[in-house]
């Protein structure tokens, strides 16, 4: 790691002097397992000399195209072929010398997909050709301008054999399909809306589809299909609702329509991403597809219609329009994760979706924030762009796009998106043009201090205080925010939902006549004061999480109690509850002698909330988890003891259940049961809190309750209770759970999404001799390291979800997850680069710690010929340790 990273710098973004205007591709996939790619593209000189922004266009008569070791067998310009000094070959860029201003450009090239263990361009996995090009991959199939401000119209034709590989599927429409000489067949497809390269999509393989034709809302008519192996085709059922819901609810919701007469997926097993939204072809990890009740968890059926959404929405915020450059990759993501929370909440149970839409940015987003991967929402440099398909990018992105908003109203907010598509359908824009569309849309401007939120890294930390005047009757709310938490240090635009409410629930009205206010903090500091209010109103503050901040007030224990048992906002009450636990784990951690009076009072507000008859079975079991250790040392300062805090942890989730023990098992005892084995948002819920209640049971319960366990375990219709079960279980190391283990995987062994869920349990294990059992487990037959899933089910579950074992003051976690990283570090870089992210947390930790990871990571570093996002990612994380 001698060598410096190049760097590419927005700063430097220039036009390109040349674009692609059409491109025709033949992919022939030959018996030997090899793929010839003879490519035809129409390349022109960009005129004028100057975009549409004010840049110089440079006018050098060579064109420079993107080619990663590429297996060259022609070259030819407008039907002749080059001669060796035409060009310049180093096996990255592609050089053609002294072109006119119009040809036509056709190229041979040889791939070898068996040998692509990297999953990106063109690969084979189980005898499925497949490819993934975003951000980079499609230089990795054939010689092109591989930019995304480069837009072209593509037709392919794949030939093939017929038997092993029926099914042949690219981007568009299917205009021509027939039988060829040998048993072989071919498809051809043209997908007339210009895209970048990134876009492109092949499938070839032996799939099962399920199919179906229907008419929107606005009378489109679409042909739908699901395709995936053979035997997990019944699957899919879940995964095409969710696509007709998604169709229909942009239409409603946005207004937007699909724009062509056909729209496939396909689920793959080896897949790096969670799914990628090619136009009109959209390829997904299996895991985010298939499900059914015996194989699939509620969670897992929620994810499913999230990123189906998700991928879905890209054809307007991601596809029509799309990024100019990389660093505006939020324009898409943060945009399109807004959207797909949206459709989850309309779809759902609205509080429970954004309560989610928080947690996860608490879990994944803040440490981001805290740590040295820290980025701003439009980074400024990079070495390599896959390093930043982040929380922060798409997480903090969807925020900001939440703040648009909330500042707005739903009204002002469709006119700003209705201006965005008209202005910039067909083309590759920046994130400041979606700015400028959201201002002309409502009053208020988002070009100037607002976007500065693009740009700043790190998390805002605000302090609220109230105050009553007793002889004006008002109420004083104070806001001031530390600029020293973000960097560059600046006031950010804080968008503040208040509400206040008396201890027994009343709501003050403000003159307005509206129970809640939207208030703007532009400065470090401001006071907003309300006349005609009672002495014991209490601020509701930050409603809906209206802005990705840290934020306090110091409440009490009785008016925290308040707020969870009559805020109106759901959100509100969630977050009284993370308040209380919050103390407490800090309490146990530097206040110990306070734990007991606090404890009770933390119960007793988690009995009323178990008991409370108004809130649904969803709502509770949110309220009364405790938070991950990982969202509560976003709250700690540096250095972080790890030893104590996991301690801490461990005591007040020990006491928390020891006080409320008889009140779960007094609820279970008249507790609702789920209605059905099938998904459903109310049942999802019943589920979730009869699974909290087993795991905190099981912390002290004897032998016939994990006997009660196994059986339900055993007995179960469905795959969330079974899980459930199997999590109760894994708190201890006993015969019972070695039983549900045994028969978990005897019963799922051909089922690779649920032994991925056997191999993520067993990584959550804390108990006396773990990491050797978890060692074992990463020689099992079943673990395939070549498999992203079953990767990230291990070694990705153990560094995230079990800080003892990951943590252990002697570095055994930390060394076991470098030597896995290890044995993926030249096959597959994106993913060894993504479970290195899981080292960040260590540079706010005790010393010792940070030396220990710091040896692990010079080891990794010394590993000849590791990848840009590798070394960029041992960079700076190295960097953070020092």
């Amino acid at each position: 790691m001698t060598a410096a990273l190049n760097t590419t710098r927005l700063a430097d973004y220039r036009p390109p002097a040349f674009t692609v205007k059409h491109h025709e591709l033949k992919f022939d996939l030959q018996n030997n397992g090899e793929v010839l790619v003879s490519h035809v593209q129409k390349i022109v000189r960009c005129q004028p000399s100057h975009d549409e922004h004010g840049w110089e266009l440079p006018q050098d008569k060579h064109v420079v195209l993107h080619a990663e070791h590429l297996a060259l067998e022609n070259i030819e310009i407008d039907g002749k072929p080059l001669a060796a000094e035409q060009y310049d070959y180093d096996g990255l860029l592609l050089r053609l010398k002294d072109v006119s201003s119009n040809f036509n450009l056709r190229t041979v090239v040889r791939l070898k997909p068996d040998e692509n263990k990297e999953l990106s361009g063109l690969y084979r996995s189980n005898g499925i050709y497949c490819t993934q090009c975003e951000a980079e991959g499609f230089r990795r199939i054939t010689p092109t301008l591989d930019r995304p401000d480069v837009l072209a119209t593509y037709r392919v034709r794949i030939e093939a054999d017929q038997k092993n590989y029926p099914v042949l599927l690219s981007n568009g429409n299917r205009e021509a399909q027939g039988e060829l000489p040998g048993g072989r067949h071919y498809a051809q497809w043209y997908d007339p809306h210009p895209k970048p390269s990134y876009l492109f999509a092949l499938v070839a393989g032996n799939l099962a589809s399920v199919n179906r034709r229907i008419t929107t809302p606005k009378g489109r008519k679409i042909s739908l299909g699901i395709y995936t192996e053979p035997p997990f085709i019944n699957q899919t059922a879940f995964a095409l609702q969710s696509l007709i819901d998604a169709i229909h609810w942009d239409e409603k919701r946005f207004g937007l329509s699909y724009d062509l007469k056909q729209f496939n997926i396909v689920a793959i097993s080896d897949f790096n991403m969670g799914a990628m939204e090619n136009k009109s072809l959209n390829i997904f990890n299996t895991r985010f597809v298939l499900a059914d009740t015996d194989t699939a968890t509620d969670e897992d059926y929620h994810g499913i219609r999230a990123v189906i959404g998700h991928e879905y929405f890209h054809n307007w915020t991601g596809n029509r329009i799309t990024c100019r450059d990389w660093f505006q990759l939020s324009l898409k993501e943060g945009l399109t994760v807004f959207r797909d929370q949206e459709f989850s909440a309309d779809m759902g149970e609205r509080p429970l979706e954004r309560i989610g839409d928080v947690v996860r940015l608490r879990n994944l987003q803040f440490p981001e924030d805290a740590g040295p991967m820290s980025h701003p929402v439009q980074p400024q440099e990079y070495a390599a762009i896959d390093n930043f398909y982040t929380a922060t990018v798409y997480e903090k992105g969807a925020e900001i796009i939440r703040m648009y908003h909330t500042i707005l109203g739903e009204k002002a907010f469709q006119a700003g998106m209705k201006r965005y598509i008209e202005r910039h359908d067909g083309q590759a824009v920046r994130i400041e043009d979606f700015a400028q569309a959201m201002s002309d849309g409502g009053d208020y401007d988002f070009t100037g201090q607002f976007f500065q939120w693009y740009t700043t890294k790190g998390t805002p930390k605000i302090t609220f205080t109230s105050s009553w005047n007793q002889h004006e009757r008002s109420i004083t709310i104070a806001a001031m925010q530390d600029t020293s938490a973000v960097n560059p240090p600046r006031p950010l635009v804080i968008p503040i939902r208040l509400a206040l409410i008396s201890k027994n629930g009343r709501a003050y009205r403000f003159p307005d006549g509206s129970y809640e206010q939207t208030l703007l903090l532009h400065k470090t500091s401001a006071t907003w004061t309300f006349e005609r209010a009672e002495a014991d109103l209490i601020p509701v503050l930050m409603e809906n999480f209206s802005a990705p901040v840290y934020y306090q007030h110091r409440y009490d224990n009785d008016e925290l109690a308040a707020i969870v048992a009559h805020a109106p906002d759901g959100f509100a009450r969630f977050e009284a509850m993370q308040t209380l636990y919050r103390r407490l784990f800090e309490q146990a951690l530097y206040k110990p002698r306070e734990l007991r009076e606090n404890s009770n009072a933390v119960s007793d507000i988690m009995r009323a909330v178990l008991n409370h008859d108004k809130r649904s079975e969803g709502e509770k079991a949110l309220l009364l988890e405790i938070p991950t250790l990982a969202t509560l040392l976003n709250n700690l300062p540096d250095p972080i003891d790890m030893t104590a805090a996991i301690a801490a942890y461990d005591r007040i989730t020990r006491i928390l259940a020891l006080k409320m023990r008889r009140d779960w098992l007094d609820w279970l005892d008249t507790a609702p049961q789920a209605a059905s084995p099938k998904y459903s948002v109310k049942d999802a819920g019943i589920r979730r809190l009869r699974g909290l209640a087993a795991k905190t049971l099981a912390l002290f319960e004897d032998e016939p309750h994990r006997q009660q366990l196994l059986d339900i375990h055993n007995n179960a219709d469905n795959m969330t209770v079974r899980i459930n079960a199997l999590h109760a279980l894994n708190t201890r190391h006993d015969p019972c759970r070695e039983a549900a283990l045994a028969a978990f995987y005897e019963n799922y062994r051909t089922q690779p999404l649920v032994v991925d869920k056997w191999f993520a349990i067993q990584a959550k294990d804390e108990s006396e001799g773990a990491l050797a059992r978890i060692t074992a487990l990463a020689g099992h037959p079943d673990f395939h390291v070549d498999n992203p899933n079953r990767f990230r089910a291990l070694v990705g579950t153990l560094m995230q979800a079990n800080p003892a074992i990951f943590h252990a003051a002697d570095g055994s976690g930390y060394r076991f997850a470098a030597g896995q990283i290890r044995r993926v570090l030249l096959s597959n870089p994106q993913i060894a680069a993504r479970m290195l992210n899981g080292y960040a947390i260590v540079s706010r930790m005790d010393s010792a710690r940070r030396a220990l990871v710091k040896t692990e990571l010079e080891v990794l570093a010394a590993v000849e010929n590791i990848s840009i996002d590798v070394r960029e990612v041992l960079e700076r994380l190295q960097r953070g340790l020092t």
